[in-house]
């Protein structure tokens, strides 16, 4: 007898082992693994191109790991978008398989020419996504990934993937760095007023420097609120080439100064043109590109500048 008893103990292990492992699930089939619609790193992509529903299409391209703009034109870009939209492509994930080698994507609501995303790489590969209608349930809709095979992706994701030219488009004229900042001379047609540090320059939390307004004291937070209020200004209309503004009226000249010694000046000239009184067109400096801003938005700013050195501290 005590030789089965090694056996029986052996037996009773086993047993007991096996019941755990029912209960840690260890034989139930595992899901798969979610699939990625775009099977790539950020790196691997050289170019991207999106067709939307009607027929406007934008490409960008990447080189020495800087993006521009290819089509419809060179606009001015907002890294950003592109890094948002780089990261937004790569976290797509796609449903189950609805047609493998399908013959006809109509059906789908697919369309050879509308809702694509084209992408090459740098190994000369090329990839296209076509997206169609939503599925039954609501909730997503049909992809057409190389021509391969329909899926499903989440219908949420294609705000993020559909975007045009104006989406990837930097429309902020006025750029400059605060913490360096030492001056902003503002000549317009109705007013002008002069922002002066008097000591390192910047307009950060912890800067201690001194300011004045057409030679009145204001405090920091008020330069740093006249400094913000410009920057945020945005176009709202297309960019235009500045060479390309129809016999152009001179409406403001911005001198921003930066470092402690003014040791930098950067000038942003604004313009009308006729038959739109209603639109500034600013020139930054050292670029090609104008940006349309709203009238009333200039004389807001150029008259806050000239009503807060009325008022000072």
């Amino acid at each position: 007898m005590r030789k089965w008893i090694p056996t029986v103990l052996l037996l009773v292990v086993l047993g007991a082992g096996i019941v755990y492992a029912k209960s840690q699930n260890f034989f139930r089939e595992q899901a798969p693994a979610a699939r990625q619609l775009v099977q790539l790193t950020q790196g691997d992509i050289t170019s991207f191109a999106i067709m939307g529903k009607e027929g406007k299409s934008v490409e960008l391209t990447q080189h020495d790991g800087k993006w521009s703009m290819s089509k419809p034109r060179s606009y001015p870009l907002n890294g950003y978008t592109i890094d948002n939209w780089l990261a937004a492509i790569q976290n797509v994930k796609l449903g189950e398989v609805v047609e493998s080698s399908p013959k006809d994507v109509a059906k789908y609501g697919i369309s050879a020419t509308n809702n694509q995303i084209q992408i090459k790489t740098k190994d000369g590969s090329e990839h296209t996504f076509a997206f169609g209608e939503t599925l039954p349930s609501g909730d997503a809709v049909y992809v057409l990934s190389d021509k391969k095979e329909v899926a499903s992706v989440p219908v949420d994701t294609l705000s993020g993937l559909l975007l045009g030219a104006a989406d990837f488009t930097d429309t902020t004229p006025f750029d400059w760095d605060d913490d360096k900042l030492s001056g902003l001379e503002w000549e317009g047609q109705s007013a002008s007023w002069m922002l002066k540090s008097s000591g390192d320059g910047g307009t950060g939390e912890s800067s201690s420097t001194a300011w004045t307004l057409n030679g009145k004291s204001v405090t920091s937070d008020m330069a740093t609120s006249l400094s913000q209020q410009i920057k945020n200004l945005a176009s709202s209309q297309s960019l235009r080439k500045a060479s390309e503004l129809n016999q152009p009226v001179h409406r403001f000249t911005l001198s921003v100064s930066l470092g402690k010694q003014d040791e930098s000046q950067q000038v942003y000239q604004g313009w009308t043109v006729n038959g739109e009184p209603d639109i500034v067109w600013v020139v930054p400096p050292q670029s090609n590109w104008a940006y349309g801003l709203s009238a009333s938005d200039v004389k807001r700013i150029e008259q806050a500048g000239h009503d807060q050195a009325q008022t000072g501290k």
